[in-house]
């Protein structure tokens, strides 16, 4: 059993013992306000039942420690034994076997058992050994051998066997813990036995009781953490197996107080004489237990469970008879684990099926309209696949809703909030409103919550939810009670009370299950889908951005070779091109002459300032073109007065200025120099692949028009239009044939929006969307526009898929959001493209193929 992902105490289970600055001070009083710090493993006395002896581990194998109650089983008084060699006490044959047998232990299953036959002067002393190393001593602990003690009798054989069969034959966990209970009672002839469980907060519940039938059950009751504290938790997983004889007992000192190796009280952790804290003792009295037996249940390291045993009177246990449930103790804990695992897996097996299908439904799928339809199909699995009575979907701007959730607008919200908490793209919770207060709106239906992001963004999300299940907890008295008025004051005590105490549990859902949240790496593989498809996309984009570079890298090479006027490329300052025109203009036999020196050269000293500043111009708007007249240096030294135009290019992946030049001799050079202009002009501010205008020019006109509208009052509306899966598209059809797409797409823009009664501006913004810009129109007329502009796209009749029947057509369409407003001085431009964006994403969400305004 492991404490919960989302709880704070990570070193709950710390396999080490604490360090001294963790104990308390030996004069501090214990009380239930600093018991996790009760030093219980050094407490410098044991139980009397028994004696203990620590000894050198080298020789002369001396004793150097001794509880004060040796002469009552040995005869001898601790003074007579401290400094005596070991080998004096119980004789040379024993001291051979113990130094024989390997001492080191780490848990009790690991300790060294042996008899032991010690001669007083009166009398022959039959003892039962049990022997470890701590801290560089052997601590030897002896207790009166019980009669056949050494024996496996047929009472045990039977014991065994009836054990293994009855637990091999049950069909659950709890049935399994009951005959355990049964058999450790019948075995021990103590009063009550219980099966007691973990959970995440390590409160403990009974699940399993068998007991006197004159007693008050325990069945089902719930006792808090404190009952038992982390540091004997901790013990738990290194002493196995813990009793006590008598719980009126009083401890007997260990003498002297300290080891001599280390300066310290001995550490008892593996003691089985260990005494016990005095706040447990007081627990015990105050519920009326006389003795009691302790079992750990553990797995792979972690503490799970306790076998916990009582009796109202005082009940010594031999050691055959403990060991034995001991051994089958720990028999169960793993039979039980390993059964429970293995139900787990099969479960999981069945849940990994089930998100396999889920899984494929994204990856297998390019159109979010299938994936969609494929979802709605499996909305019974989807809610299964994590036991939810409600889940949500959000993917690619699509909401999806199945079984009972909160609103759109509470998802979203709360979709925000889990993003922020999530860890490798998921969080979970069983109990939402503690941890996210808003949720306390809806815990009646989301009181447990599970979330997936499917992208690195988390923009595309799966949410399932689980309701409020009000719980009645019964715990063995109230756990908040702890408080004791005394004659000095107020103590925090053991609780007195052990009677049914009920609580009702609410705010809260069942908990997410280690099988469910297991396949969660199985569904995060759509988002290393969701990412690679993103740098696909980008990888896409960048081609097809490059694409168009070198598409109007050809258009401008091709107006240089073709033109009569001079052209230069000028990158970094250097001459990287030029035509044949420029050299004769400037003097030069070739070109060649020209192509590798600094532009500025060319340039007259008088005229190279104001030049420079042109080119700056550029930079803060690269759609325009500086023009001028300026002296340039002629071959032969004279100073020569052109007209000039610079455009700001891209040549070869890197910006570059265009410089046209003219002399203004004759009137067809004139005209020649003005068209080349035009053109040039007209290449700087069109895309290269659609003919339409580029965004940035697009934004400044609406910019212009929005300050023109302000003053004459009249409307500005702008539509988004975006290619409904166009990226499938272009995985399908290839690049080249995207390209032909948005060429038809911008065709079917201009033929409807630049009508008479529009006169539309349109450009293409990225990928396939696209914008289009209404002045002084209504929102009937724009919606109107929109709806022409769908229905003539989807009379292209352009199929998504290039394979298909004539019963599964997919045509590609365009979603369009549109917004109109008046523009006002209190309003900014960017409050009409949010408008069409939000238009533009109801649309989407709507099934595509729509257009919407908000």
């Amino acid at each position: 059993m492991s404490g919960s992902d989302n709880y704070k105490d990570n070193n709950l289970l710390n396999r080490t013992l604490y360090s001294n600055k963790d104990e308390l001070d030996p004069n501090e009083p214990i009380d239930l306000s600093n018991c996790e710090k009760e030093p219980i493993h050094i407490p410098g006395m044991i139980q009397p039942h028994g004696i203990l002896l620590a000894v050198l581990s080298e020789p002369p194998y001396s004793i150097v420690q001794c509880s004060a109650n040796s002469s009552m089983f040995l005869g001898k008084e601790t003074e007579e034994l401290i400094g005596m060699p070991l080998a004096d006490l119980i004789g040379q044959e024993s001291m051979q076997e113990l130094l024989e047998r390997n001492l080191s232990a780490n848990v009790t299953s690991e300790l060294q058992y042996m008899s032991m036959k010690i001669r007083t002067e009166e009398v022959e002393t039959h003892l039962f050994g049990i022997a470890h190393l701590s801290e560089g001593l052997i601590v030897l602990e002896l207790e009166p051998e019980q009669e056949h003690e050494e024996q496996i009798t047929g009472t045990d054989f039977r014991w065994i066997h009836t054990f293994f069969s009855r637990v091999k034959h049950t069909k659950s966990r709890y049935e399994a813990s009951q005959v355990v209970a049964e058999q450790v009672k019948e075995m021990l002839g103590y009063d009550r036995v219980m099966i007691y469980e973990f959970d995440e907060q390590w409160n403990g519940k009974v699940i399993a009781e068998a007991k006197e039938a004159d007693l008050e059950p325990f069945f089902g009751h719930h006792y808090p953490a404190s009952d038992i504290p982390r540091q004997a938790r901790e013990l738990y997983l290194r002493n196995w197996l813990r009793t006590i004889v008598d719980v009126n007992y009083s401890p007997v000192p260990i003498v002297p107080t300290v080891q001599p190796l280390t300066s310290k009280p001995l550490n008892l952790s593996l003691s089985v004489l260990r005494s016990v804290s005095p706040m447990h003792i007081e627990y015990l009295q105050n519920m009326g237990v006389q003795a009691t037996v302790t079992i750990s249940l553990i797995h792979d390291n972690e503490l799970w469970g306790l076998i916990t045993c009582h009796h109202y009177s005082p009940k010594y246990v031999p050691h055959r008879i403990r060991n034995l449930c001991n051994f089958l103790g720990a028999f169960f804990s793993s039979e039980l684990v390993q059964r429970q695992q293995l139900d787990d897996y099969q479960d999981e097996i069945k849940l990994r099926q089930a998100a396999s299908r889920i899984v494929q439904i994204f990856i297998g799928n390019t159109s979010s309209r299938r994936v969609v339809a494929e979802l709605d199909r499996e909305e019974e699995s989807l809610l299964s696949l994590m036991n939810a009575s409600g889940a949500v979907i959000s993917y690619q701007n699509e909401f999806l809703s199945y079984g009972d959730t909160p609103s759109p607008e509470q998802v979203r919200e709360l979709a925000g909030w889990l993003s922020s908490q999530s860890q490798d793209y998921t969080y979970h919770s069983s109990k939402l409103s503690a941890e996210y207060p808003p949720a306390i709106k809806y815990k009646e239906i989301a009181s447990g919550v599970l979330y997936l992001s499917m992208d690195q963004r988390h923009q595309d999300y799966i949410i399932w939810f689980r309701p409020e299940v009000i719980q009645i907890v019964d715990w063995a008295g109230d756990p908040s009670k702890a408080v004791v008025k005394e004659d000095d004051g107020y103590r925090l005590s053991p609780r007195k009370s052990f009677e049914k105490w009920r609580e009702v549990v609410e705010s809260t859902s069942y908990p997410w299950l280690n099988k469910e949240l297991n396949i969660l790496p199985e569904l995060k593989s759509v988002v290393r889908m969701q990412t690679e498809n993103q740098f696909r996309q980008v990888e896409e984009q960048a081609l097809q951005n490059a694409r168009i570079l070198r598409e109007n890298e050809h258009r401008y090479l091709q107006l240089m070779e073709l033109s009569p006027v001079g052209f230069f490329t000028v990158t970094n300052g250097k001459i990287i091109y030029s035509n044949s025109k420029a050299a004769e203009q400037l003097g030069y036999e070739s070109t060649k002459d020209l192509i590798g020196r600094d532009f500025l050269d060319h340039v007259a000293a008088a005229s190279k300032e104001r030049f420079s500043h042109k080119i700056g111009e550029l930079d803060q708007d690269n759609n325009s073109l500086g023009t001028g007249k300026s002296y340039f240096n002629h071959a032969s030294g004279d100073s020569l007065l052109l007209e000039y135009t610079l455009a700001s290019v891209m040549h070869g992946g890197e910006p570059s200025i265009m410089v046209l030049i003219h002399q203004g001799i004759s009137g067809s050079d004139k005209k020649e120099y003005v068209e080349m202009t035009d053109q040039l002009k007209n290449y700087l501010v069109t895309d290269s692949l659609t003919g339409l205008s580029i965004c940035s020019v697009f934004d400044r006109e609406l910019s212009e028009e929005w300050e023109a509208c302000i003053e004459t009052e009249c409307s500005l509306a702008l539509l988004t239009i975006d290619i409904d899966n166009f990226r499938t598209y272009n995985l399908t059809h290839g690049l080249k044939n995207g390209d032909l797409c948005l060429q038809w797409v911008a065709d079917v823009l201009r033929v409807m929006g630049e009508r008479e009664e529009y006169s539309a501006s349109i450009c293409r913004t990225s990928g396939g969307k696209f914008r289009l810009r209404l002045k002084d129109t209504t929102q009937e007329d724009a919606v109107r526009l929109a709806e022409e502009i769908r229905q003539g796209v989807e009379a292209l009749n352009i199929p998504v898929y290039s394979s298909y029947t004539s019963f599964d057509h997919e045509w590609l369409t365009v979603s369009i959001g549109v917004a109109v407003i008046v523009p006002d001085v209190s309003v900014h431009p960017d409050t009409l493209f949010e408008q069409a964006e939000a238009s533009l994403r109801a649309a989407k969400s709507q099934g595509k193929n729509n257009v919407t305004i908000l």
